[in-house]
């Protein structure tokens, strides 16, 4: 009997193939089907291997979380293959509508759905994860192929506190107490120099340089992953000096300069919920340590810094980032007006004043 030669495969066949871009193929199924568990760990250690931060790891189980939670709830859901366009479109609808803002955190529950901006932040997760999955041959098709991103009329943009709000934080403080004390250092450092706060409270002693007045941001640290010099005044290193010196005698010897009352590095959530419930005492809303970076950078250009100057402290990659920080109220416009307008120098030769 001579033996069978195969040339072209059959067209029929729907074994496993590699993709390469995002096109559907839909006579393809996947041979083996996987939980939504089994999902995001294999996502998970992908992410991991290319080199993605914790925090980010993070977010991704955590807005996975929250659509597991969806689905135990109007679905019968058992493998990721069953996610569909119309699931999402429903779980869309269940966060615009009915998810509560910060349920199960008390004092901060909202009867209200989430924010767009929230919304499509989890969105933009699940697209990541769900071409992932399509791509790596473990769902027939992309659910999230015609998925758009929630359409939103243009938010006025958060901005800084005013004076008065300033001083009113930094004079509720009680120094006696070390937290609180730790704390009015931190929101110093962050007016400063304009930190994001998870660089602030990584900051450690030997990334200082005390004769140049300057600290160093290691590219770990930085959300650009780009190390940067940044400048800080006399004044607030003094104050960093004296706590780093304080928390030694307490805790012994230590590299880190925020540490919260057990002598352990202090967190960022920690100080957000500290910074929102200080808001409620003082009926400041928005309280929260994005603020003082906002602070930071309009208050820059209102002292006469440059904007690109601006964009190499705060490390923005792009200088429209650096702008859309920068929201003027009204009476700084006016303020600025008067101290900068041309006409004044043709108004002071008295041959234009009749």
């Amino acid at each position: 009997m001579g033996k069978k030669f195969i040339g072209k495969r059959s067209p029929t066949y729907k074994g496993s193939f590699q993709r390469s871009n995002g096109t559907n193929h839909s006579d393809y199924e996947p041979s083996i089907q996987y939980t939504l568990e089994e999902s995001l760990e294999i996502f998970i250690n992908a992410k991991i291997a290319e080199g993605v931060r914790p925090r980010t790891i993070q977010d991704y189980k955590q807005h996975i979380k929250y659509l597991k939670q969806f689905l135990g709830k109007r679905f019968e859901f058992k493998y990721i293959n069953d996610l569909d366009a119309n699931i999402i479109r429903a779980y869309i609808t269940y966060l615009r509508d009915e998810k509560k803002s910060y349920e199960g955190v008390k004092g901060r529950e909202k009867d209200c759905g989430l924010s767009i901006n929230t919304i499509n932040m989890r969105l933009r997760t699940l697209r990541t994860m769900c071409r992932f999955w399509y791509l790596e041959g473990m769902i027939a098709s992309n659910p999230m192929e015609n998925i758009k991103s929630i359409r939103q009329d243009q938010e006025e943009e958060v901005k800084g506190f005013s004076d008065e709000e300033i001083h009113k934080i930094l004079n509720s403080f009680n120094e006696r107490n070390y937290a609180e004390w730790r704390d009015k250092i931190l929101i110093l450092l962050l007016l400063d120099t304009g930190l994001r706060i998870n660089e602030a409270i990584s900051l450690t002693i030997d990334k200082i340089d005390f004769k140049v007045f300057s600290l160093s941001i290691p590219s770990s640290n930085a959300k650009n992953r780009k190390g940067r010099e940044v400048p800080i005044s006399r004044e607030v290193l003094k104050k960093v000096r004296k706590l780093h010196e304080e928390s030694v005698e307490y805790f012994g010897p230590h590299k880190g300069i925020f540490m919260n009352a057990y002598g352990e590095p202090l967190k960022a959530d920690a100080v957000r919920r500290r910074f929102h419930r200080l808001g409620k005492r003082l009926g400041i809303q928005k309280l929260h340590p994005h603020r003082f970076r906002h602070t930071f950078i309009r208050n820059y250009i209102l002292n006469g810094g440059d904007i690109f100057t601006l964009q190499k402290i705060v490390d923005h990659s792009d200088i429209k980032t650096t702008r859309k920080y920068i929201q003027m109220e009204e009476g700084h416009i006016k303020e600025q007006h008067n101290k900068f307008s041309p006409v004044r120098r043709y108004l002071s030769k008295n041959k234009y004043l009749n």
